[in-house]
């Protein structure tokens, strides 16, 4: 078995190798692709745009397409083999989507948005496609992502997550300040001026990867003494800082659950049950969570409270 040559992906908890395998195959004809009938061509279209669950979509479209066809079971049979082929195939477009992600490093999130006095919808894809192809070829860019339309204009806008090798960033990284139409309210962002000069405008935000994620979570157990079979469930809240709105966590008041369920016997059934035994932390005991007193004395009751009281007396003399 060649494992040097097996094929490698991460699902995002673990790695898996699939072997290279040298059985000789006879070539499959390919098979001449079909010309897509009209009615095919609008189920695929609305497909994309109907919006609910499995069921309601599904319901919405047999509505729809039924007066297409003679008869009602005509109609259902090609919903139902459509509609399947296509969940189908989206779902294999998202696990490879997923597992790529997981297989690659990234640093930033890049959005970019065309003006509409330097490009057309048309020369905006083309242009920007063939821009990340150079600077993935000669700068050791690489990226994935997909096309969207605002919600509020319909604006065609690429979303990428990105990873840019340092010093491979061309142009400069600038600090601007607008205001959001979507949020109302006057916003900063990050932005490139090689990006925003060809095309209108770009959002580059730094972004964590899941092995980073996976590293800070063993940390925080080392860090606090925590049994890695257990679980553990913390309460946080929302705080405002330099660096934008973040959620700030109360560790030492962690709740703890049992690795293994614990057998116990139902007097009431008569009959062994099991149960997963949760571990409180001490200041609980004898009530539920902190007082109204004990919550006021330690919170702001601001709706975002503001995290320089959580700064020690150390970082505010350095600060």
């Amino acid at each position: 078995m060649n494992l040097l040559a097996a094929k490698i992906y991460f699902d995002g908890s673990n790695w898996i190798a699939i072997p290279h395998t040298e059985r000789p195959y006879r070539q499959k004809r390919r098979r001449k692709k079909l010309e897509k009938s009209e009615e095919l061509q609008q189920f695929e279209e609305r497909f994309e745009k109907v919006k609910g669950g499995r069921k309601s979509r599904k319901a919405k479209l047999l509505s729809e397409f039924t007066p297409m066809f003679k008869d009602e079971n005509e109609a259902e049979q090609f919903v139902e083999e459509h509609f399947n082929r296509l969940s189908r195939n989206r779902w294999e477009r998202y696990k490879r989507m997923i597992r790529r992600g997981y297989t690659n490093t990234w640093n930033y999130f890049c959005t970019y948005t065309y003006d509409s006095e330097k490009h057309t919808e048309e020369t905006f894809r083309k242009s920007l496609m063939n821009t990340l192809y150079h600077l993935s070829s000669r700068r050791g860019w690489r990226y994935m992502g997909a096309w969207e339309r605002g919600e509020l204009g319909q604006r065609l806008h690429f979303h990428a997550l990105t990873y840019i090798p340092e010093g491979e960033i061309p142009g400069a990284l600038e600090e601007h300040e607008d205001y959001s139409t979507k949020r109302h309210r006057r916003e900063k962002s990050i932005q490139n001026s090689y990006f925003n000069e060809r095309f209108g405008r770009s959002d580059f935000s730094k972004v964590g990867n899941a092995h980073e994620v996976g590293d800070s979570i063993e940390n925080i157990y080392a860090m606090m003494g925590w049994d890695r079979n257990c679980r553990y469930k913390v309460l946080g809240r929302i705080v405002t800082s330099n660096r934008g709105l973040i959620f700030v966590f109360e560790l030492a008041e962690a709740i703890m659950f049992s690795p293994l369920p614990d057998e116990y016997f139902d007097k009431r059934t008569g009959q062994m049950k099991k149960r997963r035994i949760v571990y409180y932390p001490d200041e609980y005991k004898g009530r539920i969570g902190k007082s109204y007193h004990d919550y006021v004395l330690s919170q702001q009751m601001n709706m975002f409270e503001d995290l320089e009281g959580y700064v020690g007396d150390e970082a505010a003399v350095a600060k």
